[in-house]
């Protein structure tokens, strides 16, 4: 067991950094003690804000620390998580887990030989509205599941630099964005074996040339569930921020985040239609559920939720999709 607190280098100090930062400084057993970034002002910045050392070479800290927060683009993921784990350091490592499989396989292949815990953040699972919507779902009270719908609309305002560079960031929103919700729709419904999709790059293609900015997915699932995803990160007007339904032979229930800050989980059955949570979360990433976990994970050797081999299966249930478009064919994901 590591001895507390755990020490942790947060690498990479852009926008996603400052919810990770507010996060770990909730957390009584772990710290921060250094931010690292390639731009020194960013890598000060984070520092002040908890505490910390900074530096501008993650490298030089993996020494002082035990676990490491990656929240770099994802063109640096799989360079970073491998020395990591090369120096016995637990990891987490922000979604999208790599920019292909063979990185994100490479990843795993570290941390099983130093056998140190590898996260990928998909956050959403350690929300306390998807834990419940995942309950209601896998506890039977909706029957056997039958289908489920799932849409996500915003508007990408600000474009980073590294967004712009093919190599650097050779996707779209769909695997960027989308594996966390491909996530949601196999964790609430089951296995997904086939995939496919329809896609455009109407709004961004000239400024994000690695991929579309608009997708339509459909997916089979292994217990004969069929479900939907509907995403895009070019909608000025979104009138769906985010919504979840699963349908089943005995009810049908939803997850929807409101325009007003809500956030509910609602059920109907034969007994009519409630609302089994709403309430108005504190700050809009609420990462305290993924850190705690985390920790956990390293401080009583647990494998984690959303673990590289999660975050790996995402990726080839997307990949297989793409595929499927390209193809003209729903796509096993056993062939990716």
């Amino acid at each position: 067991m590591a001895e507390l607190p755990l020490r942790v280098a947060l690498i990479g100090c852009g926008g996603i950094s400052r919810a990770h930062l507010e996060a770990w400084a909730a957390e009584p057993r772990a710290k921060v003690v250094y931010c690292v970034d390639v731009d020194e002002r960013r890598a000060r910045e984070g520092a002040e804000r908890v505490g910390a050392r900074w530096h501008t070479d993650y490298r030089a800290v993996l020494d002082e620390v035990d676990a490491v927060d990656i929240c770099t683009p994802p063109h640096l993921h799989a360079e970073m998580s491998i020395a990591a784990a090369q120096a016995g350091k637990h990891i987490l490592c922000e979604k999208v887990m790599a920019r292909t499989l063979e990185e994100a396989e490479a990843m795993i292949r570290a941390a099983e030989e130093a056998k140190v815990v590898l996260m990928i953040a998909f956050l959403l699972r350690y929300r306390p509205e998807f834990q419940q919507f995942h309950d209601l779902c896998s506890s039977g009270q909706i029957g056997r599941l039958l289908q489920a719908y799932c849409q996500t609309s915003m508007y990408l305002s600000t474009i980073a630099p590294w967004r712009r560079n093919r190599e650097q960031f050779p996707m779209g929103v769909f695997l960027s964005h989308g594996c966390h919700y491909v996530d949601q729709l196999q964790w609430h419904v089951g296995e997904i074996t086939h995939a496919a999709c329809f896609s455009h790059a109407m709004t961004f293609g000239d400024v994000i040339p690695g991929g579309e900015d608009t997708t339509v997915a459909i997916f089979r699932h292994a217990n004969g569930a069929v479900s939907a995803y509907v995403e895009s990160w070019a909608i000025r007007y979104p009138l769906t921020p985010l919504r979840i339904d699963v349908y089943g032979s005995e009810g049908s229930a939803r997850l929807d985040y409101h325009h007003d800050g809500r956030r509910t989980v609602e059920v109907w059955d034969a007994q009519g239609r409630r609302t089994l949570l709403e309430y108005r979360p504190q700050g809009p990433k609420e990462m305290e559920g993924q850190i705690r976990h985390f920790v956990d994970c390293v401080l009583i050797g647990r494998t984690p939720l959303t673990d590289g081999r999660v975050g790996l299966q995402v990726m080839r249930i997307i990949l297989a999709a793409c595929a499927g478009e390209r193809e003209g064919r729903l796509k096993p994901v056993a062939e990716v």
